[in-house]
């Protein structure tokens, strides 16, 4: 028989015949009791029963895409359609809009919290509270200023020691009484190449730095030992319990904060004063700041003010000997 005369295809036998099963616990079963398939017949059964008991995997595939290439679950859902009410297709609607809504507000607040620094707040806190113990130091050193003003002229009035030229001399040297008179001003500031130095592998920055607490200190211990009177870093008074030194990246000068540039001025006798800080004096010190890109300015004043901003030292253990 030639191609012409082949039929186009092939009877298939009941015992061949695809069956189809139905998903008796989808929710449109009871509708389709009609649309269910009569029983098959007893052959049909029986060669359906001994099919299940072949092990052969591969048969069970072929087995499958022939008798049920669809799924039954789909399959009945297309027979019955479910019909919904404009009321609830518009309640769905509104449901799944406000659980969006919902989720991008939840992610919006998760999403700040995650780019919200904690540490800005304990800082901002910090910083509030060292403003205010500021105020306060301040406010109290005010308060103690007038009243040693205040016993200065009592004790005057009834002729005391206010003449006295030792205690005269302690309270300048600690700061508790406002003083003037001539001298010098160093001035003093952080090199511009200080901030890209650091990320900079070029050889000639190695060197380059702000300058720090310790570089201070020097500056007023060498005034000191020239014979300065009176000290002050940038308006504010070093006394006896002044402490200059750094605070995170702050230098403070007692509990007050100071930046760049610096400008350090002492009271004493000027000529003195200049020679002993000159760069011919203090040849190795001004070396080792202009290695590190800091040029100090040292000048004479004419007339130098300072307030009494050193409080008093609290003395425990130290008394007058007699």
């Amino acid at each position: 028989m030639n191609d012409m005369q082949r039929p186009r295809s092939f009877s298939v036998g009941p015992d061949r015949m695809p069956y189809h099963r139905r998903a008796v616990f989808s929710k449109d079963v009871s509708g389709l009791a009609e649309r269910h398939v009569d029983r098959l017949p007893d052959t049909v059964s029986n060669i359906r029963n001994r099919r299940r008991r072949i092990d052969d995997e591969s048969l069970r595939l072929i087995d499958d895409l022939t008798n049920r290439s669809l799924d039954p679950m789909f399959s009945d859902a297309t027979l019955v359609h479910d019909q919904r009410g404009p009321l609830q297709v518009w309640m769905s609607r509104l449901l799944v809009f406000f659980i969006c809504l919902a989720v991008g507000l939840a992610g919006t607040v998760i999403v700040r919290e995650l780019h919200t620094d904690p540490r800005s707040k304990i800082r901002e806190k910090l910083i509030s509270q060292v403003e205010a113990e500021t105020r306060e130091y301040n406010s109290t050193n005010d308060k103690i200023a007038k009243l040693r003003s205040q016993m200065d002229s009592l004790s005057a009035q009834v002729g005391g020691d206010a003449d006295d030229p030792t205690a005269d001399r302690d309270n300048l040297l600690n700061g508790f009484t406002k003083v003037e008179g001539e001298g010098i001003s160093i001035s003093l500031a952080n090199p511009i190449a200080a901030t890209d130095s650091a990320g900079s592998n070029d050889s000639d920055n190695d060197n380059i730095r702000v300058i720090t607490d310790v570089d201070l200190q020097q500056f007023v211990s060498k005034l000191w030992a020239a014979g300065a009177e009176a000290i002050s870093i940038n308006g504010y008074r070093v006394g006896v319990q002044t402490s200059v030194r750094t605070a995170g990246t702050t230098i403070l000068v007692g509990l007050n904060s100071i930046q760049s540039p610096y400008m350090i001025t002492a009271i004493g006798d000027t000529n003195a004063l200049q020679t002993d800080m000159s760069s011919s004096e203090q040849k190795d010190f001004y070396g080792t700041l202009n290695k590190a890109g800091i040029h100090p300015q040292v000048s004479k004043e004419h007339m130098i003010t300072m307030s009494s901003t050193a409080g008093t030292p609290d003395l425990s253990y130290a008394k007058r000997s007699e």
